[in-house]
Protein backbone atom coordinates (compact mmCIF):
# COMPACT_ATOMS: atom_id res chain seq x y z
CA UNK A 1 0.00 0.00 0.00
CA UNK A 2 0.73 3.91 -0.49
CA UNK A 3 1.70 5.52 3.06
CA UNK A 4 2.48 8.90 3.64
CA UNK A 5 4.51 8.31 6.54
CA UNK A 6 6.52 4.91 7.21
CA UNK A 7 4.81 2.86 10.68
CA UNK A 8 6.92 3.44 13.27
CA UNK A 9 9.18 -0.15 14.25
CA UNK A 10 6.80 -0.65 16.81
CA UNK A 11 4.04 -1.41 14.80
CA UNK A 12 6.31 -3.60 12.24
CA UNK A 13 5.46 -7.24 12.19
CA UNK A 14 7.38 -10.22 11.30
CA UNK A 15 5.79 -13.30 9.96
CA UNK A 16 6.52 -14.94 12.77
CA UNK A 17 5.16 -12.23 15.23
CA UNK A 18 1.25 -12.35 16.81
CA UNK A 19 -1.38 -10.18 17.37
CA UNK A 20 -4.90 -10.61 19.08
CA UNK A 21 -8.17 -9.90 16.51
CA UNK A 22 -11.41 -11.81 16.07
CA UNK A 23 -14.34 -9.63 14.29
CA UNK A 24 -18.05 -11.69 14.26
CA UNK A 25 -21.43 -10.44 14.36
CA UNK A 26 -21.97 -10.42 18.43
CA UNK A 27 -19.36 -7.25 18.67
CA UNK A 28 -21.18 -3.97 18.58
CA UNK A 29 -19.00 -2.64 16.04
CA UNK A 30 -19.45 -5.25 13.04
CA UNK A 31 -19.83 -3.52 10.07
CA UNK A 32 -19.03 -0.45 11.20
CA UNK A 33 -15.34 -0.76 9.43
CA UNK A 34 -16.94 -1.21 6.14
CA UNK A 35 -17.96 2.92 5.68
CA UNK A 36 -16.25 5.80 4.93
CA UNK A 37 -13.21 4.35 3.70
CA UNK A 38 -10.53 5.36 1.06
CA UNK A 39 -10.33 2.02 0.15
CA UNK A 40 -7.45 1.06 -2.71
CA UNK A 41 -8.10 -1.49 -4.90
CA UNK A 42 -5.15 -3.38 -6.70
CA UNK A 43 -5.24 -4.88 -10.25
CA UNK A 44 -5.86 -8.08 -8.44
CA UNK A 45 -8.98 -6.78 -6.27
CA UNK A 46 -10.70 -5.42 -9.37
CA UNK A 47 -10.42 -8.78 -11.41
CA UNK A 48 -11.71 -10.83 -8.64
CA UNK A 49 -14.09 -7.99 -7.95
CA UNK A 50 -15.48 -7.74 -11.30
CA UNK A 51 -15.42 -11.32 -11.95
CA UNK A 52 -17.70 -12.07 -8.85
CA UNK A 53 -20.53 -9.36 -9.78
CA UNK A 54 -20.33 -10.63 -13.22
CA UNK A 55 -19.04 -7.17 -14.80
CA UNK A 56 -17.50 -5.87 -17.97
CA UNK A 57 -14.45 -3.67 -16.83
CA UNK A 58 -15.60 -0.89 -17.85
CA UNK A 59 -18.90 -1.22 -16.48
CA UNK A 60 -17.38 -2.33 -12.89
CA UNK A 61 -14.59 0.95 -13.21
CA UNK A 62 -17.95 3.23 -13.78
CA UNK A 63 -20.40 1.84 -11.20
CA UNK A 64 -18.04 0.98 -8.31
CA UNK A 65 -14.45 2.91 -8.55
CA UNK A 66 -13.13 6.22 -8.22
CA UNK A 67 -10.45 7.10 -10.31
CA UNK A 68 -6.70 9.45 -9.39
CA UNK A 69 -3.37 9.79 -9.49
CA UNK A 70 -0.38 9.97 -7.06
CA UNK A 71 0.67 13.07 -6.61
CA UNK A 72 4.22 11.63 -6.48
CA UNK A 73 4.53 8.90 -9.17
CA UNK A 74 1.57 9.75 -11.26
CA UNK A 75 0.43 6.32 -11.22
CA UNK A 76 -2.81 6.07 -11.53
CA UNK A 77 -5.03 5.04 -7.98
CA UNK A 78 -8.60 3.20 -8.30
CA UNK A 79 -10.46 2.92 -5.12
CA UNK A 80 -13.72 1.59 -3.96
CA UNK A 81 -16.60 4.31 -4.42
CA UNK A 82 -18.75 4.59 -1.37
CA UNK A 83 -22.39 4.91 -0.82
CA UNK A 84 -24.09 7.90 -1.53
CA UNK A 85 -25.44 7.71 2.09
CA UNK A 86 -24.61 9.95 4.95
CA UNK A 87 -22.18 7.67 6.43
CA UNK A 88 -20.82 6.38 3.37
CA UNK A 89 -21.44 2.52 3.75
CA UNK A 90 -19.26 0.26 1.10
CA UNK A 91 -21.88 -0.80 -1.05
CA UNK A 92 -21.07 -4.68 -0.88
CA UNK A 93 -21.77 -4.82 2.84
CA UNK A 94 -25.03 -6.00 4.44
CA UNK A 95 -26.84 -6.51 7.27
CA UNK A 96 -24.73 -9.94 7.80
CA UNK A 97 -21.86 -8.65 6.85
CA UNK A 98 -19.88 -8.35 3.56
CA UNK A 99 -21.88 -9.56 0.21
CA UNK A 100 -18.28 -10.26 -1.83
CA UNK A 101 -16.58 -11.99 1.21
CA UNK A 102 -14.83 -14.63 -0.61
CA UNK A 103 -13.58 -12.48 -3.28
CA UNK A 104 -13.44 -9.09 -0.76
CA UNK A 105 -10.20 -6.45 -1.80
CA UNK A 106 -6.33 -7.36 -0.45
CA UNK A 107 -7.24 -4.44 2.43
CA UNK A 108 -9.81 -6.06 3.91
CA UNK A 109 -8.47 -9.48 4.12
CA UNK A 110 -5.52 -7.83 5.40
CA UNK A 111 -7.09 -6.08 8.59
CA UNK A 112 -5.81 -5.18 11.44
CA UNK A 113 -2.87 -4.87 9.66
CA UNK A 114 -1.45 -2.99 6.54
CA UNK A 115 1.40 -4.29 4.66
CA UNK A 116 4.03 -2.12 3.32
CA UNK A 117 6.83 -2.01 0.40
CA UNK A 118 9.64 0.59 -0.18
CA UNK A 119 13.13 0.70 -1.61
CA UNK A 120 15.46 3.35 -0.27
CA UNK A 121 17.59 4.85 -2.27
CA UNK A 122 20.74 2.83 -3.57
CA UNK A 123 19.08 -0.32 -2.56
CA UNK A 124 18.16 -2.67 -4.69
CA UNK A 125 16.00 -4.75 -2.74
CA UNK A 126 12.67 -3.55 -1.64
CA UNK A 127 11.98 -3.55 2.34
CA UNK A 128 8.71 -5.33 2.65
CA UNK A 129 6.76 -5.86 5.87
CA UNK A 130 3.00 -5.45 7.75
CA UNK A 131 2.21 -3.41 10.77
CA UNK A 132 -0.57 -2.57 13.31
CA UNK A 133 -3.26 -0.18 12.05
CA UNK A 134 -4.46 2.09 14.86
CA UNK A 135 -7.79 1.12 14.93
CA UNK A 136 -9.22 3.18 18.04
CA UNK A 137 -12.71 2.01 17.40
CA UNK A 138 -12.49 -1.46 16.33
CA UNK A 139 -13.49 -4.18 19.11
CA UNK A 140 -12.29 -6.70 17.74
CA UNK A 141 -8.29 -5.84 18.88
CA UNK A 142 -9.74 -6.22 22.25
CA UNK A 143 -10.43 -10.24 21.66
CA UNK A 144 -8.86 -13.01 23.03
CA UNK A 145 -7.96 -14.59 19.91
CA UNK A 146 -4.31 -15.03 19.48
CA UNK A 147 -3.25 -14.56 15.85
CA UNK A 148 0.05 -15.38 14.01
CA UNK A 149 0.90 -13.09 10.92
CA UNK A 150 2.00 -16.05 8.50
CA UNK A 151 -1.07 -18.01 9.84
CA UNK A 152 -3.31 -14.95 9.35
CA UNK A 153 -2.23 -14.88 5.72
CA UNK A 154 -2.99 -18.72 4.95
CA UNK A 155 -6.40 -18.11 6.94
CA UNK A 156 -7.48 -15.21 4.95
CA UNK A 157 -6.07 -16.45 1.83
CA UNK A 158 -3.95 -13.56 0.99
CA UNK A 159 -1.05 -15.78 -0.69
CA UNK A 160 -2.57 -15.41 -4.05
CA UNK A 161 -3.20 -11.74 -3.51
CA UNK A 162 0.09 -10.93 -2.46
CA UNK A 163 1.91 -12.69 -5.01
CA UNK A 164 0.13 -10.72 -7.53
CA UNK A 165 0.14 -7.14 -5.91
CA UNK A 166 3.61 -7.61 -5.71
CA UNK A 167 4.17 -7.69 -9.27
CA UNK A 168 2.97 -4.18 -9.67
CA UNK A 169 5.71 -3.26 -6.78
CA UNK A 170 8.17 -4.28 -9.22
CA UNK A 171 6.50 -2.01 -11.86
CA UNK A 172 5.98 0.62 -9.33
CA UNK A 173 9.90 0.31 -8.20
CA UNK A 174 10.69 -0.40 -12.01
CA UNK A 175 14.60 0.00 -12.17
CA UNK A 176 14.30 2.08 -15.24
CA UNK A 177 11.92 4.26 -13.82
CA UNK A 178 13.10 8.18 -12.95
CA UNK A 179 11.95 8.65 -9.75
CA UNK A 180 11.40 12.86 -10.15
CA UNK A 181 9.17 12.13 -13.15
CA UNK A 182 5.77 11.08 -12.78
CA UNK A 183 3.88 9.15 -15.69
CA UNK A 184 2.91 11.08 -18.83
CA UNK A 185 -0.37 10.56 -19.91
CA UNK A 186 0.36 7.72 -22.44
CA UNK A 187 1.82 5.81 -19.19
CA UNK A 188 -1.36 5.97 -17.48
CA UNK A 189 -3.15 5.59 -20.22
CA UNK A 190 -0.87 1.59 -20.56
CA UNK A 191 -1.50 0.83 -16.66
CA UNK A 192 -5.25 1.77 -16.35
CA UNK A 193 -5.57 -0.23 -19.48
CA UNK A 194 -3.29 -3.43 -19.16
CA UNK A 195 -4.22 -3.89 -14.92
CA UNK A 196 -7.29 -2.42 -14.52
CA UNK A 197 -9.72 -3.00 -17.68
CA UNK A 198 -8.76 -6.39 -18.56
CA UNK A 199 -11.56 -6.91 -21.08
CA UNK A 200 -10.53 -3.93 -23.43
CA UNK A 201 -6.90 -5.21 -22.85
CA UNK A 202 -7.88 -8.57 -24.03
CA UNK A 203 -9.24 -6.72 -27.20
CA UNK A 204 -6.14 -4.80 -27.13
CA UNK A 205 -4.23 -8.03 -27.93
CA UNK A 206 -6.42 -9.95 -30.13
CA UNK A 207 -8.35 -7.27 -32.47
CA UNK A 208 -5.61 -5.10 -33.44
CA UNK A 209 -1.88 -5.76 -34.70
CA UNK A 210 -0.73 -6.22 -31.23
CA UNK A 211 0.73 -9.68 -31.73
CA UNK A 212 3.00 -8.55 -34.82
CA UNK A 213 4.87 -6.30 -32.64
CA UNK A 214 4.73 -8.25 -29.20
CA UNK A 215 5.86 -11.84 -29.91
CA UNK A 216 4.30 -14.56 -27.58
CA UNK A 217 4.37 -18.13 -27.47
CA UNK A 218 1.08 -20.13 -28.00
CA UNK A 219 0.85 -21.52 -24.48
CA UNK A 220 0.97 -17.90 -22.97
CA UNK A 221 -1.47 -16.72 -26.29
CA UNK A 222 -4.21 -19.50 -25.15
CA UNK A 223 -3.80 -18.62 -21.33
CA UNK A 224 -3.98 -14.82 -22.21
CA UNK A 225 -7.28 -15.34 -24.31
CA UNK A 226 -9.41 -17.95 -21.69
CA UNK A 227 -7.73 -16.84 -18.16
CA UNK A 228 -7.95 -13.09 -16.01
CA UNK A 229 -5.48 -14.21 -14.13
CA UNK A 230 -2.98 -14.81 -16.82
CA UNK A 231 -3.90 -11.84 -18.77
CA UNK A 232 -2.90 -9.87 -15.56
CA UNK A 233 0.31 -11.54 -15.46
CA UNK A 234 1.18 -10.80 -18.94
CA UNK A 235 -0.31 -7.42 -18.25
CA UNK A 236 2.95 -6.66 -16.05
CA UNK A 237 5.19 -8.43 -17.80
CA UNK A 238 4.09 -6.10 -21.05
CA UNK A 239 4.65 -2.86 -18.57
CA UNK A 240 7.72 -4.33 -17.36
CA UNK A 241 9.11 -4.51 -21.05
CA UNK A 242 7.11 -1.01 -22.40
CA UNK A 243 6.86 1.33 -19.60
CA UNK A 244 10.14 3.03 -19.41
CA UNK A 245 11.69 2.39 -22.74
CA UNK A 246 13.24 5.26 -23.02
CA UNK A 247 14.98 5.86 -19.18
CA UNK A 248 17.10 2.09 -19.80
CA UNK A 249 20.10 2.77 -17.36
CA UNK A 250 19.01 5.39 -15.53
CA UNK A 251 18.55 4.57 -12.26
CA UNK A 252 16.85 6.48 -8.62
Amino acid sequence: MLLDSVPPPEQRLDTMDTFTFSCHSGLACFNRCCRNKHLTLTPYDGLRLKTTLGLHSDDFLSEYTLYSLDPHSGFPIISLKMGDDPQKVCPFVGSNGCRVYKDRPTACRLYPLGRASGKKQGQTTRDTFFFRLDTPACLGVEEKKVCRVDAWREEQGLNPYIEINDKMLGILFHPNRVWTMPLNEGQVQKVMVSCYNLDLFREFIFKTRFLESFEIDEDTRLNIEADDAGLLDFAFDYLDRTLFPDHIGLVP
